[in-house]
């Protein structure tokens, strides 16, 4: 793919069995550590994630389309395991974090996607829009993505982590990621696509920061 050839392993600067090697080495023993250092849970999350993310998602991009909400799991655990170290459980607040970053992965990854959908389609990844080149399917679902992200957003207020200033902040947030993904679904051209991708990047730490501006308030 012409966006990831100048990378270590594409660009051959790395050989491939010693990627491998260094990195079920670094997951391991990150694994181990965590483990050791802080408990049996959080080290659990993080190699679930890590097995999730090499062994299940990454395969599934040549088999189908789903592999974007596949991966979306592995993706939203690192929230999970940060609770998990920080309180040694997985209580509703870890779920709630987990929700977010699920929801959040689809409407930022659907715009990647159709920005370089020419790459995926050479690359034989059964992304959405390779699959079914209009993108009707995927306009659809970074729509109701978007609305799934704003409304699991409010949670943390439901559920007592956050207050009033963090349900005004990510209300906000999430009605302007919900209107970048609908201008998006209306125009289906890159420079939109850009646009929800800026969006959903400055999103996820702001909202972060809510959250921790919030709770210390």
């Amino acid at each position: 793919m012409a966006r990831t050839r100048s990378r270590a392993l594409p660009a051959g600067l790395i050989e491939p069995h010693k990627a491998l090697t260094a990195g079920v080495g670094l997951g391991l023993f990150g694994g181990l550590l965590l483990t050791c250092a802080v408990n049996l849970l959080t080290g659990f999350l993080v190699l679930l994630a890590a097995f999730l993310y090499v062994l299940v998602y990454t395969p599934l991009k040549r088999l189908t389309w789903l592999n974007t909400s596949f991966g979306a799991i592995p993706g939203a655990l690192p929230p999970m395991a940060g609770w998990a170290a920080a309180t040694g459980t997985i209580d509703s607040g870890a779920w709630v974090l987990f929700a977010i970053l699920f929801a959040w992965q689809h409407p930022h990854f659907f715009a990647i996607a159709w920005i370089f959908r020419d790459d995926y389609r050479l690359a034989s990844f059964k992304m959405l829009p390779v699959v079914e080149p209009s993108g009707k399917r995927m306009f659809r679902q970074a729509i109701a993505f978007s609305f799934l992200l704003l409304g699991v957003s409010l949670l943390p207020t439901v559920i007592g982590m956050t207050g009033r200033f963090y349900f005004c902040g990510a209300l906000l947030m999430g009605i302007l990621v919900l209107a970048a993904a609908l201008r998006f679904a209306r125009n289906h051209n890159p420079p939109d696509a850009r646009r929800l991708l800026k969006a959903s990047v400055f999103y996820l730490p702001l909202l972060l920061l809510l959250i921790l501006f919030d709770a210390h308030r």
